[in-house]
């Protein structure tokens, strides 16, 4: 183990792994600085390296300070030279934790991209990986997850509206929204999961819908008027839906 690694390692097990006092926490926080501007002369780990020791040593490893000292350094220098197994070890660093359903902050990904200013966001990143690598689950799930969410929460606001981002969307946005829907369509059905039918189907039936009401929004007073104006339902984005849902479930419990 390189003594970087072994370092790291023989810091942490000097605490507990949960419920450090004040006085701990900075103690630990001072020895992981210290060993952040550390200097090592037998060099850095290689990335076969770094997932033995993910894999023996993640509950310690998801921390900011290691994530930058010894994991970022490393996958830039194989993603300057055109490599991607750096990035595959981002994503497979999401494998098996709740952080796969939502890129933290604190993820290597994340990190990751601050370090480069943010050029590149998760889902381009892992782009990078599955265009040479089609089959790739970490870099598959992960941006199946992205987009997920980010369908989810365009519709969110229905009747209101359809948000492209933080915006209301325009009529311009819609036809790469419905390519973001025909790409989440195939990873899903890459990775065989077979529930997200009604989150796809909704998504293009509102896109479209949103589309022809910018066009006329003169006839319609609102978005919620075009829907009823045209039998488009969409009972199951209003919060009277989800209260009696929720109501209906606490009862028969």
């Amino acid at each position: 183990m390189k003594q970087i690694l072994a370092d790291y390692i023989e810091i942490c097990l000097k605490f507990r792994k949960e419920y450090l006092s004040k006085p701990e926490r900075k103690q630990r926080h001072i020895l992981l600085t210290e060993w952040a501007k550390a200097q090592y002369v037998d060099g850095n780990p290689t990335i076969p390296e770094l997932y033995e020791f993910w894999d023996k040593y993640k509950d310690v490893s998801y921390n900011k300070i290691f994530i930058e000292k010894a994991i970022v350094p490393i996958v830039n220098e194989d993603f300057q030279n055109g490599g991607i197994e750096g990035l595959k070890f981002l994503f497979y660093c999401l494998h098996g934790r709740d952080g796969i359903k939502y890129i933290s902050t604190t993820s290597p990904v994340s990190i990751f991209s601050k370090t480069h200013n943010y050029k590149y966001s998760s889902i381009q990143l892992a782009d990078m990986v599955l265009e040479k690598e089609p089959d790739n689950e970490d870099a598959l799930k992960a941006t199946y997850f992205i987009m997920k969410e980010h369908l989810w929460f365009s519709i969110h606001e229905i009747p209101f509206g359809v948000l492209n981002g933080m915006d209301g969307a325009n009529i311009s946005n819609i036809p790469n929204m419905l390519s973001s829907v025909d790409k989440f369509q195939a990873i899903s059905n890459k990775l065989k999961i077979d529930n997200d039918e009604i989150l796809i189907e909704d998504c293009r039936r509102f896109y479209v819908a949103y589309r022809e009401y910018l066009q006329q929004v003169d006839r319609y007073s609102d978005f919620e008027d075009y829907l009823n104006k045209n039998n488009i339902p969409y009972e199951r984005y209003c919060s009277t839906y989800y209260y009696e849902k929720e109501n209906k479930q606490d009862n028969q419990q």
